[in-house]
């Protein structure tokens, strides 16, 4: 009996600890950008507020699916909205003209070969799925 008491509080923490690495959201941009990214450029940039870096250029911004966990986890954690709220925003920023919604793309992978290749990119990928081809700017956990 001791034994299986044990071995569950072992695996009850292993998974609590990987529920909140998987939880961990990570802002990526192109190795290649010279710009300080904060979060509350991340914030500007999410929610239509700026277009451009502040470097020049205008920013690439990809999105994950709407029904993945790490949208989210993005909107909650980084951008410290729900759902609703950035589906609002975006119908009010298309309605008024001010700025298109970012491209939406299907999973971390795909994010990550964005923003590899287009210096002007910025995307967000779980932590796990960060690699030396993309340089991480900012990282939230739940």
């Amino acid at each position: 009996m001791k034994w299986t008491g044990k071995i569950f509080g072992v695996l009850a923490g292993v998974m609590l600890s990987m529920s909140a690495w998987a939880g961990d959201v990570v802002v990526i941009v192109n190795k290649a950008n010279p710009d300080t990214v904060d979060k509350d450029f991340v914030v500007k940039v999410y929610t239509g507020e700026t277009k451009f870096w502040p470097s020049g250029g205008g920013v690439f911004a990809i999105d994950q699916a709407e029904d993945s966990q790490i949208r989210a986890d993005f909107y909650t954690y980084v951008l410290e909205k729900s759902a609703s709220n950035m589906t609002a925003l975006w119908a009010q920023n298309i309605f008024t003209g001010n700025s298109l919604p970012p491209k939406v793309v299907d999973n971390d992978v795909e994010v990550k070969r964005i923003v590899s290749i287009n210096k002007r990119a910025i995307g967000y990928i779980n932590a796990s799925s960060v690699d030396d081809t993309v340089k991480a700017v900012v990282k939230s956990s739940p």
